[in-house]
């Protein structure tokens, strides 16, 4: 697997008084994961395309040339070519003090840590973490010590690698601080704009995972007419608590099946809240998937994925559109149709087969009289019975 370098910035302040003037209620930390091999030549890219939208030295999501919304979309629009990829942990402080128990500030912090540590690492074993001196050294410091403590790792002399730049001599630590700035515009109260939602259309190719903390269902967000298609909140509610019951019970774990699950369940979590009625190709789960395992194929999605995700009781629905989580009952009846398009005709083949045996053999072979097919024998006479019907 070819070293990743992640470029890491955070947006918001530390303080957990958000209720206070001028305090965020958002913190949100950002890595920003390009190819080692492809550094150089991003980094160029990267100041090309910026010479074009800021004369400024350095590149600020909070600067005054993107204060025009159309100059960030435009911006983003043409760094959106670039080869990289986006994890964020997304934390509602509001929600962290209400519900969680982390009452003080270290608390919070080193729960962030971890989640950064067991997830980011679960895509890029092999990382190199390179913040600003100046922005991030504060809480990479704290980052850092979390891992040379809790991390685990998987070769004696390959462990996570960290390092810090000055942010204007480093234009990568420059495109993490737009991009998380960017995305900050699509959840900080006082930032988020009528339009905001294009920013994650936009960077959508590039996201691995935008990890919300706490982890909530998501709510009903656009009218649907349809009785059969309205949103379920209470199916919703119920297949959220079984994920994240699952994630907890297994985020330790080091198995390659199982950090490949999770992936997959934390692809699936967030297209869902970009639209819970889209349905998601394998392959885009696949590449990300490949991310850490390279020789992972369609195959073993199926059965060590998939398969193994539901035996487990988490609902993921599949059809020829892809998969996704159920947000309503017209999900469910596809679902059953799809499955029920494939099982019904192998039971009619099953009964011609049998008929073929019959007459062939003089009624002498009759494998549906047999005690291991009393089951099957059994549905292939409702089968035909509701045909007739």
């Amino acid at each position: 697997m070819s070293k990743k370098i992640g470029y890491i910035d955070e947006s918001g302040d530390k303080s957990i008084h958000f209720e206070k003037d001028g305090v965020t209620t958002f913190f949100i930390v950002s890595a920003i994961i390009i190819d080692e091999d492809s550094v150089v030549q991003i980094r160029e890219e990267f100041k090309k395309i910026s010479s074009y939208f800021t004369q400024a030295p350095e590149v600020k999501s909070n600067s005054k040339s993107f204060r025009d919304f159309d100059n960030r979309i435009n911006f983003l629009k043409k760094i959106s070519t670039l080869d990289f990829r986006i994890y964020s942990v997304i934390v509602d402080k509001r929600k962290i003090f209400e519900d969680s128990g982390l009452k003080f500030r270290n608390s919070f912090f080193k729960y962030v840590n971890g989640l950064l540590d067991h997830e980011l690492y679960d895509y890029y074993p092999y990382l190199k973490l390179v913040a600003d001196n100046h922005g991030s050294e504060q809480f990479m410091d704290g980052f850092i010590n979390y891992v040379e403590n809790n991390h685990n790792q998987t070769e004696l002399f390959r462990g996570p690698e960290f390092q810090f730049s000055d942010s204007k001599s480093e234009p990568l630590i420059q495109l993490a601080d737009f991009i998380t700035g960017s995305i900050a515009k699509c959840y900080e109260p006082g930032k988020v704009e009528q339009r905001s939602s294009e920013i994650l259309r936009i960077l959508n190719r590039h996201i691995l995972h935008l990890r919300e903390w706490p982890e909530n269902p998501p709510k009903l967000y656009r009218k649907v007419e349809n009785e059969d298609e309205s949103y379920n909140q209470e199916l919703v509610d119920f297949i959220f608590f079984r994920i994240n019951e699952y994630v907890n019970a297994n985020q330790e774990r080091q198995e390659i099946e199982i950090k490949n699950q999770l992936i997959c369940l934390n692809y699936l979590i967030y297209r869902f809240k970009i639209d819970p009625y889209e349905y998601i190709y394998s392959d885009e789960i696949i590449d990300r998937i490949k991310i850490r395992d390279a020789n992972f194929n369609k195959r073993v999605f199926s059965k060590e994925i998939i398969g193994n995700l539901r035996e487990n009781k988490i609902l993921i629905l599949s059809s020829q559109s892809g998969y996704k989580i159920p947000c309503c009952k017209g999900d469910l009846i596809r679902f059953f149709n799809n499955y029920s398009s494939q099982i019904m005709p192998m039971i009619e083949t099953l009964r011609k087969t049998n008929i073929v045996i019959k007459s062939a053999t003089s009624g002498n072979i009759n494998l549906l009289e047999e005690n291991n097919y009393e089951l099957l024998k059994e549905m292939i006479e409702v089968a035909a019975n509701s045909v007739q019907k």
